[in-house]
């Protein structure tokens, strides 16, 4: 490859990294997200482009960038907090 100067880029996908995840720590974000019901398809111009999402959130990062995450992902990744 170029630019790697002899080795080769390590390449994970979700059917070859190692399955034994001793040695892996736990990590938590630090900042909470700001998001929102969208019902439907839309699309959001983000950092890495415009990117398309069949129905879910419109959130915001800790940058202040919006990005879209899908709805059954963010259901399983975040909980809304009452403040």
């Amino acid at each position: 490859m170029e630019g790697q100067r002899g080795s080769e880029m390590k390449r994970f996908t979700k059917q070859n990294f190692e399955q034994d995840r001793r040695g892996w720590n736990l990590y938590r974000k630090k900042v909470s997200t700001k998001a929102i019901r969208i019902e439907g398809p839309f699309e959001v111009e983000t950092t890495e482009g415009v990117l398309i999402c069949g129905d879910g959130f419109l959130a915001i990062d800790s940058r202040g960038y919006p990005y879209p995450i899908d709805k059954a992902e963010f259901e399983n990744i975040y909980e809304k907090i009452n403040v």
